[in-house]
Formats: structure tokens, sequence, C-alpha cells
């Protein structure tokens, strides 16, 4: 607010009271000196804690920011580097040996157990004592006999490099393909082996069928009907018939999938038993076809070989058969 004129003393009036006053004692030399120093420590500890303040200021600043950077790279940098995990495209079912591996490189090996689950890109090797068995997520029977080596590219393309596998695709199934240096192998629902050496590429089916398409080649395209071998080499190709039962398919038999009995008919039972095999199914007369499939079986026949676990599965049901150039036939025990 402005002073008022009447506020301020005159000169005279000031000039009476210095007089009073008289003359002001001189200031001792030592205080002078410790209240200079005290003022000139005052004002260097104001100027420091400006200056501390400013850098925490920066600090702060600058921590906000990198807190910010760090936000963003948890944010976006696992989206822009992370690899995409693979499908899930198959399980294991049977393993015979204790070698088999599988793993993405041949750096990290694995060994395989029953149940574990198989991702796309996943490469399998099994060694001279070696078989894996594996299912699909489709449905589809997948195995490998010894020393094979493939990779599953998806559930419905399968990498070929050295063995064989055998594929029971069935009738739901997608179709699948196997792909070797001679050719690539489709299938229409059905059952094969497919077996690579050096030198050939050799296709056996049991059922459906086949299709070969040699790399080298777009057009040229061969086709393998039930009981039929063919046999792909670097610069010809033949055929001849097979068997679709016998000795050469019992090591892709001994890695089908256990049966479990329990609760289930004597018409499933035949049926596995006869597609695992090769061979087909006759019953003597209509009405125990009809039965087979009321008929309920209790118990096990883990351990007993295929003939075995039919022979002693039949006996419980009061039945009989016959076993002859790969018919199996049904027949009631007074018959």
């Amino acid at each position: 607010m402005p002073a008022r004129e009447d506020d301020w003393m005159d000169e005279e009036t000031t000039g009476r009271l210095l007089r009073i006053g008289g003359v002001r004692a001189e200031v001792p030399t030592d205080r002078e000196s410790r209240v200079k120093s005290a003022f000139l420590d005052e004002c260097a500890a104001v100027a420091r804690a400006r200056v501390v303040r400013r850098r925490m200021a920066t600090v702060v600043a600058m921590g906000s920011v990198a807190a910010a950077a760090i936000v963003g790279v948890r944010v976006w940098s696992p989206r822009e580097s992370a690899q995409p995990v693979q499908p899930i495209v198959a399980t294991v079912e049977r393993v015979e040996g204790g070698r088999a591996r599988i793993g993405w490189s041949a750096s990290t090996p694995a060994a395989i157990a029953p149940t574990d689950t198989l991702r796309a890109g996943a490469a399998i090797e099994t060694g001279a004592a070696d078989r894996v068995g594996l299912r699909l997520v489709h449905g589809a029977s997948l195995r490998f006999d010894r020393a094979s080596r493939a990779r599953l590219v998806s559930a419905s393309a399968i990498e070929l490099d050295a063995g064989a596998v055998y594929v029971d695709s069935g009738p739901q199934s997608p179709e699948l393909e196997i792909r070797t240096s001679f050719g690539i192998v489709r299938d229409i629902g059905t059952q094969f082996e497919v077996r690579l050496s050096d030198s050939s590429l050799r296709v056996r089916v049991r059922s459906g069928l086949v299709e070969v398409r040699r790399v080298a080649s777009t057009d040229e395209v061969a086709s393998a009907r039930p009981g039929t071998e063919l046999t792909l080499e670097r610069t010809s190709a033949s055929s001849r018939s097979v068997s679709a039962y016998g000795p050469e398919w019992a090591w892709a038999a001994g890695l089908a999938p256990a049966f479990q009995i329990e609760g289930r008919t004597l018409g499933a039972f035949l049926e596995y038993l006869c597609r695992e095999q090769g061979w087909t199914l006759a019953y003597a007369d209509p009405k125990l076809a009809r039965e087979a499939s009321g008929i309920i079986l209790h118990g096990q026949t883990t351990g007993l070989q295929p003939t075995e676990a039919l022979a002693v599965v039949l006996a419980t049901a009061g039945l009989t058969h016959r076993l002859e150039g790969g018919e199996l036939a049904v027949a009631r025990v007074s018959q």
C-alpha cells in the first residue's frame, strides 16, 4: 500500500534523533569475522540445497522416462520377438526299447515316453532296437520302425529321412502326407507302410488307396491299391502283389494301441484284432454276428500275443475260431 505523506519524518526530526543516539561503538574484529563467516556459510548451504533439489528433480524425471521405456519394452518386445508356440500334433502311445529320442535339433534330444505330447516341428529318431507309436490329434495312428528318422511337420505332414513308418489313418482322418527324398506319399483313408533306404522308396498298402508323386516330377503319379507293393528307385518304378497279413506286418501290429476289453463288446474286440493283423472277419451265421455286438467282455489280455488273446476271449464267450489264409472264422462251439 502507498505511504501517506504524514507517515514520514522531516529531515530536522531525523537529524535530532541521530544526534541523540551518538556515534555507534566499533564492532570487535573477531565478532565481525564470526558473523561474516556464519553469513557466508548460510549462503553456501542455501546454494547447495538448491543444487541438490535441481539434481533430484532431474533424476526423478529421468527415472520416469526410464520407467516408461521399461514398460514399453515389457508390453511390446515380447510381441515383436517371441516365437509362436507350435501346436500339439501327436501323443506318444507306445515305446519299445529305451533309446528313442525326440528334439528340435541334434544337440537337444530327449527321451520319448508314453503320454508325451509332441508339437509341430518335433524330430523323432529311433535306435536299432527302438520303435515308437504315436496318435495324431485327428485320430490317425503313426508307428515308426527301428532305425528311423522323421520330423512332424504338422498333424497332416511328416518328413521321413530314414527307416519306416506305418500309418493307420482310418476313414475319419484327413489326408496324410509322407515326404521323402524320392517322392511324396498321400493316402485316402488307408493302412500302409512307407520304407525309405538310400536307393529306394517302398510303399505297401493294406487297405484304401495311396498315391506317390516323384519329387523330380509334378506329373508322374503312381497309385497303389490294397495288396500292392510299389517300389521307386532313382530312375525306375515297379509294383507287385503283397499280402495284407503275415510276419512282414508284425512290427507294426506290435505297436498297436492296447485294447482294453473290460466293458467292451466281443464284436469290437474282433474288429480291432482283424484290423491290426490284416485278417478278414467272418461269422458262422448272421445271427452270431448280431450277438457278438451284445456280448460284453470282462478282464484283461495284457501280455498275451494276439492269437492267445483271441483264444481266451472266444473261450469265455463259448465260441471257437479257425484262422486260415488271413480269414478269421468265428463259430459256436457246437458247430
